[in-house]
C-alpha cells in the first residue's frame, strides 16, 4: 500500500504541473500532446487514493467501536491540518480571511483547486461504518462498478439534464463509489486478493499493456477531435475507470522487497497528506516566478522543475510542521 500511496502523490503532483502547461500550450502542439500524455497516464492518482481509505477502513475497522470514536480518530488525523490549509489558501490566494468565506470554502473544499478531495474522502469515512458489511462485498462490488460506470458514461457525453450534471461534479463521492467499494473488497480479503494477483501477474501484466494503449490511443483521439480540455482531461470518464483499476491490480501484483528504495517509499507515503495539503501552495509561487518573469511555462524544463520543486517543498514543509 505505501508503493501505490507514493505513487498516486507524485503523479498528483505531476497533473497539477502538466496542467498549468496545458493552459499555457497551443492545442495539438508537441508540448501539449506530451503534458497532455503525462497529465493523463498520472489520472490513477485519486482512485488510487480513494481505493487506499476503503482497504484502511476495512483493515481497521472494529465491531462494537463506536459510530463516533471512530468518526473522531479518523477525522481527528485529517480535518485540522485541512483547516489550517484552507485558511492559509484563502489568505494568500484570495487575500481575504472572511469568516463566512473559510467556513464555506472548507465546507466545500474550494479553497484551491485539489482541495476538494478532503471533503469527499470524509464523506466515505462518515458513511463507512453505517455500511461496513456490504460496501466490501462481491455484489456490492459489482453494483457499485455498474453505478459508478453509468454516471461516468451520463457526465462524460452529457446524457444527463443540466441540474443532473452539476450534481455529479467531481466532489460527489457517487463518483468515486466503485474505487472506495473496491478497496473495502481488497481490505475484507487482502490475502486472498494477493495470492490471487501473484497467481495471474503475467495476466494482469498483458491487460495493462492493452489497457494503456487504449487508453494513449482515446487521450490522442479526444485531442484531435475535441478541443475542451476539461472535457479531454477529467477524472470523470469511463475509460479512467478502466486504467485506475488495471493500474492498481498491477501495483498489487508486484513483490515489492524491503530495501533501502522501499524506506524511500515508506517515507513518501506517510508525507503523502502533508505534501498532498501544501503542493499547491509551492506550485503556485514557482509558476508565479516563471510569470512574473516571462519565462514559458510550456516547456519541459518547466515540469522538470515544477515536478522536483513542487515534490521536494511539499516534504520540506511537511518534516518542518509543528501541529501533528
Amino acid at each position: 500500500m505505501d508503493v501505490m500511496r507514493a505513487l498516486a502523490i507524485i503523479t498528483v503532483i505531476f497533473i497539477h504541473v502538466t496542467a498549468l502547461m496545458l493552459s499555457y500550450s497551443t492545442v495539438n502542439t508537441k508540448i501539449y500532446m506530451q503534458s497532455l500524455l503525462v497529465n493523463q497516464l498520472a489520472r490513477f492518482s485519486v482512485p488510487a487514493f480513494i481505493t487506499l481509505s476503503g482497504i484502511g477502513l476495512s483493515i481497521s475497522y472494529k465491531e462494537g467501536q463506536g459510530y463516533f470514536k471512530f468518526l473522531a480518530h479518523r477525522l481527528y488525523k485529517v480535518i485540522p491540518r485541512y483547516i489550517i490549509w484552507c485558511v492559509i489558501y484563502i489568505y494568500i490566494i484570495k487575500k481575504t480571511l472572511n469568516i463566512s468565506l473559510i467556513a464555506n470554502n472548507i465546507l466545500y473544499g474550494s479553497a484551491f483547486y485539489h482541495l476538494y478531495f478532503v471533503p469527499l474522502i470524509i464523506q466515505f469515512y462518515i458513511i463507512f461504518p453505517l455500511v461496513h458489511k456490504i460496501i466490501g462485498s462481491k455484489l456490492s462490488l459489482i453494483i457499485n462498478f455498474i453505478i459508478t460506470m453509468l454516471i461516468l458514461v451520463g457526465v462524460h457525453n452529457y446524457i444527463f439534464p443540466g441540474i443532473i450534471q452539476n450534481f455529479f461534479d467531481r466532489k460527489n463521492m457517487l463518483d468515486w463509489l466503485f474505487y472506495f467499494s473496491f478497496g473495502a473488497f481488497i481490505g475484507n480479503n487482502l490475502t486472498a486478493f494477493l495470492n490471487l494477483l501473484k497467481k495471474f501477474r503475467k495476466i494482469v501484466f498483458v491487460s495493462f499493456i492493452l489497457v494503456i494503449f487504449g487508453f494513449i490511443y482515446e487521450i490522442v483521439l479526444n485531442a484531435r477531435f475535441n478541443r475542451n480540455i476539461d472535457y479531454s482531461t477529467t477524472f470523470l470518464r469511463p475509460s479512467i475507470l478502466i486504467y485506475s483499476t488495471v493500474v492498481i491490480l498491477l501495483i498489487f501484483s508486484i513483490n515489492w522487497k524491503e530495501n533501502f528504495f522501499m524506506r524511500i517509499v515508506q517515507y513518501i507515503s506517510k508525507s503523502s497528506y502533508g505534501v498532498f495539503l501544501s503542493h499547491a501552495l509551492v506550485l503556485y509561487y514557482f509558476s508565479k516566478y516563471y510569470t512574473d518573469n516571462m519565462i514559458n511555462i510550456n516547456s519541459i524544463g518547466f515540469l522538470i522543475k515544477g515536478f522536483f520543486i513542487t515534490f521536494f517543498g511539499g516534504i520540506i514543509i511537511n518534516q518542518i510542521r509543528k501541529f501533528p
